[in-house]
Formats: structure tokens, C-alpha cells, sequence
């Protein structure tokens, strides 16, 4: 559940547009009234799902994440488009990126990817109940797909396979689902 929004802003200014997130700065007055500077990426609210077949298998993409220089496992996910709700973004992004849809899309929760910098909020989802349906993948993912036992992903976080925090936050909100 989402908090009670309060803008300390007193000024904010747009210092770089991109593709996918917008840069601003903004002059805050804390609760003190000492006013401070902070340095914001605009980021377009996200999906996550964590999908399970019918073997007990999470269907996990691993791809090739610049920032990192590494390819990482992660649950698929990606940006709500505009006009798009969460849970159509959930299914788009669930045919896009491991070629299924659900029959059973659970909405899990929520949460701020890294509040201390960019206003990008995460839903995420249980998918259950896979149908083969597809979708084309992004011209910019190259994306490859693997069914991991569930029993083996905490082994996999431990171990450092799975390093993606929104992968290990939606794989702990779906334990007790599981």
C-alpha cells in the first residue's frame, strides 16, 4: 500500500529528457526548514511477474544489463505504458518476454525501486495457469529464458545467480504463496 504523498518541493527544474527516465533537480524545504537539493530520475511506474508453471518451475529471463556489464537473472518485467493498466502491462510484458500469458494474475504488492533517487514504483504479480501466447519481444532485448525449480531459487539468491533486487523482492513476497 502506497503512503500519504507530501511535496516539500519549493522549486524543481528539468535538467535532462531521455527515452526512458527524465533528470531533475529539485530544492526541498525539510521539516526542519533547512532547504537542501535533491537530484531526481523521473522514471515511468513498472511490472514485475513472477511466473509458475505447472511443474513448479519460475520462468526467469536472463539478459544483458549495460550499468552491470553482466547478463542477470531477473523475473520479467517492464514499463506501463501510457493509458495501459498495471495488470495489462503484467500480461503484455509476461507474452513479450517468456511467450505465455496467465489465466491466474495475482497482484502481490508494491514497491519503490530506490526512493533515495528516482520516483519508479514496481507492482508485482504471481502468474499461474501459463497458456502458450506470445507476443514480439522489444527491438532492444535480447532475451533468453529459463525455467528454474522453485526449490533451487533461494539456493540461487544466496549463491549470488540471482543479484536483481526486484527479482529477489517479488520472489519473497510470493513465498508464502507458493
Amino acid at each position: 500500500m502506497r503512503g500519504i504523498n507530501i511535496d516539500l518541493t519549493i522549486r524543481s527544474e528539468r535538467k535532462y529528457e531521455g527515452k526512458i527516465l527524465n533528470v531533475r533537480l529539485d530544492t526541498i524545504t525539510l521539516e526542519s526548514g533547512k532547504d537542501i537539493f535533491r537530484e531526481v530520475v523521473e522514471h515511468k511506474a513498472a511490472v514485475a511477474i513472477a511466473p509458475m508453471d505447472d511443474d513448479d518451475n519460475i520462468l526467469l529471463v536472463r539478459q544483458y544489463r549495460h550499468p552491470t556489464k553482466e547478463h542477470l537473472l531477473e523475473v520479467p518485467a517492464g514499463l506501463i505504458e501510457e493509458g495501459e493498466e498495471p495488470d495489462e502491462a503484467a500480461m503484455r510484458e509476461l507474452q513479450e518476454e517468456v511467450g505465455y500469458r496467465s489465466t491466474n494474475l495475482r497482484l502481490l504488492g508494491g514497491f519503490w525501486s530506490s526512493p533515495g533517487f528516482t520516483d519508479e514504483y514496481m507492482y508485482c504479480y504471481l502468474a499461474r495457469n501459463l497458456v502458450k501466447s506470445s507476443l514480439p519481444s522489444d527491438d532492444d532485448e535480447d532475451i533468453t529464458v529459463e525455467k528454474i525449480q522453485l526449490s533451487k531459487i533461494h539456493q540461487l539468491i544466496k549463491l549470488g545467480e540471482i543479484q536483481d533486487a526486484k527479482t529477489i523482492a517479488i520472489i519473497l513476497m510470493a513465498t508464502e504463496v507458493f
